[in-house]
């Protein structure tokens, strides 16, 4: 600013000057014609009356030629013919009866005129007189241009302005200084903190609206930024805070926010900074890159779940409004699937279970219905109908007892139970069946007591024992023991029976999943028998585990807090 300033006033001198000089010059010129014409007037006038007493009037003429100097002087007889010129020949120049300047000065005794000179070739501005013989005598002399004039004292002019120049840059950087001082304290004073405590200095009359308008949209850029800087932090806060991935990128498919729930769903590396890549650098599946296509570019919304380290992801990508780029929302939805997936496992295997004694008890049924049955033959296809009844019974108490672990619908109450009693308990219970097995059970350890349902402790070690007989081998053990293991009660069941083989070891405590199926139809499982157990350990907030080997044998460990509140006063 100060620098376009110096130069207007520098520009504005050097018009000034310019202006100056030309119309100087014009005035100039004007007073030089008047002058030129009133001192050709007079020398006519003085010319003529010397004319009149000399009775030689050419040889007059001849003498006084080289001291009329740049005067030019011509005398016209009565007729208009040309006696005497002293800057041409007369005797050839054409008559000037018709000229202006004669005519006028045989009317009147005097005639002017101002034109272009045939015999001289430039401006002329003549004089005439009428002489008392009724000859006219006329002066005439050559004018200057204005250019001319001009031109003459344009070295002169450009001195001047020369000059000026020089002078009016320090000038007007002073005055420029002197200008924008006020204005450069008044604009220090707003841009210093709490202004408004600061003595207001002197500044112009027509530039305070303006201040005062300058410090009010000040304030309120100060308020608006200090409440945008809340909701950033709040914001932020949320943001960082989400379980949920949440990413924003622009047009080009660029990264402009990405909270840590995103860069953990999609198992980034954590330490890398990926404000300004592309979203590539985040994931390359190209489902995901064709959701972020479509929102970029079509506008369009989607869905679509990922599979990521094991995770089940369902990411919602989002076109944003008014500005190109899109919003990406990334949820966990693992376990929604993985309850979806057993759901309809279930439903399946459910379907399955059932079908085959229902199948059983329908044939066996119809046989004996349409008489093709033997009468001998009745009684033990009753006793098979009852057989697959009792399966059927057994798998829907099992079902039915599942279901209701899950949603807690019969959680019983909780008590201190001991723990050894209960194996005890089992054992004794089981003694029939082990023997009928060829295995040896027992049970150790120490006594703890564990704030839990009993009758769930109960169930919870007869199925594992139960396993412990039923998948055993002649002459094998299996045990039970109790133990602290820190804050944490343990119970252990081994046997040596036949192991789980390595591949099945992870799907055991899934609903209806069996490692022998032949086997465990001899047996009677329903297989659902660990699945309870693992149900009955996570709903009194422990977990389970197994080690097994095959032909050798197969150790299962539930761990269970030992202090802990119920369910009635949670």
């Amino acid at each position: 600013m100060k620098k376009n300033i110096v130069q207007c006033l520098i520009l504005i001198s050097a018009v000034a000057v310019l202006l100056t000089a030309v119309l100087s010059a014009v005035g100039f010129y004007n007073v030089y014609e008047e002058q030129v014409q009133k001192q050709l007037r007079t020398q006519a006038q003085v010319v003529r009356d010397s004319l009149e007493f000399t009775d030689d009037p050419l040889g007059y003429l001849e003498a006084t030629k080289k001291a009329a100097g740049d005067t030019r002087f011509t005398l016209i007889d009565q007729n208009g013919k040309v006696l005497f010129d002293s800057s041409a020949d007369a005797a050839g120049m054409e008559n000037h009866e018709g000229r202006a300047e004669v005519i006028k000065a045989r009317e009147s005794g005097f005639g002017e005129a101002t034109r272009q000179s045939e015999t001289l070739g430039q401006k002329t501005y003549y004089a005439a007189v009428r002489c008392e013989d009724g000859s006219v005598l006329r002066a005439a002399v050559a004018l200057q241009s204005v250019s001319a004039v001009f031109v003459n004292n344009l070295p002169m002019t450009l001195g001047i302005v020369l000059l000026m120049v020089l002078v009016s840059i320090p000038l007007s950087r002073l005055i420029t200084r002197r200008l924008l001082a006020p204005i450069m304290d008044a604009a220090q004073q707003i841009s210093l903190e709490g202004e408004e405590n600061i003595p207001t200095r002197p500044i112009y009359e027509e530039m305070e609206p303006f201040l005062n308008k300058i410090r009010a949209q000040k304030a309120q850029i100060a308020a608006d930024f200090h409440r945008i800087q809340q909701e950033q932090g709040t914001v932020a806060m949320i943001i960082s805070g989400m379980r949920e991935g949440l990413i924003l990128i622009d047009g080009d498919k660029n990264i402009l926010s990405c909270n840590e729930g995103a860069i953990h769903l999609l198992q980034a590396h954590i330490t890398t900074n990926y404000i300004g890549h592309s979203v590539m650098g985040l994931c390359r599946d190209p489902e995901f890159m064709g959701a972020v296509n479509q929102a970029v570019h079509d506008q369009k919304a989607s869905e679509t779940v990922l599979e990521v380290g094991g995770l089940y992801l369902r990411v919602y990508v989002s076109p944003a409004e008014g500005v190109p780029g899109a919003m990406i929302l990334i949820v966990d939805a693992s376990a929604h699937i993985r309850a979806e997936q057993q759901r309809k496992d279930f439903s399946a295997n459910v379907s399955h279970e059932l079908k085959t004694p229902l199948t059983s008890i329908s044939g066996f049924a119809e046989m004996i219905e349409s008489g093709m049955a033997q009468q001998q033959d009745v009684a033990g296809f009753a006793g098979r109908i009852r057989l697959e009844a009792s399966r059927l019974q057994y798998l829907i108490d099992d079902i039915m007892r599942l279901s209701e672990i899950e949603d807690g619908s019969n959680p019983g109450e909780w008590e201190n139970v001991p723990l050894m009693d209960v194996a005890k308990e089992t054992v004794e219970t089981l003694s029939i069946e082990a023997q009928e097995n060829g295995v040896a059970i027992s049970c150790g350890g120490e006594p703890l007591t564990v704030d839990a349902n009993r009758h769930m402790m109960e169930e919870l070690m007869t199925n594992l024992l139960s396993n412990a007989v039923k998948y055993n081998r002649p002459g094998g053990t299996a045990h039970i023991n109790v133990e602290k293991r820190g804050e944490m009660a343990a119970i252990m069941v081994s046997d040596t029976g036949i192991g789980i083989p390595p591949e099945h070891q992870s799907r055991v405590f899934e609903r209806f999943y069996r490692v022998d199926k032949s086997r465990s139809k001899q047996t009677g499982g329903t297989g659902l028998g660990l699945s309870i157990v693992r149900h009955i350990a996570e709903y009194h907030k422990g977990s389970v585990s197994l080690q097994s080997q095959e032909d050798v044998g197969t150790e299962i460990t539930v761990l269970l807090p030992i202090h802990q509140k119920t369910v009635q006063d949670q």
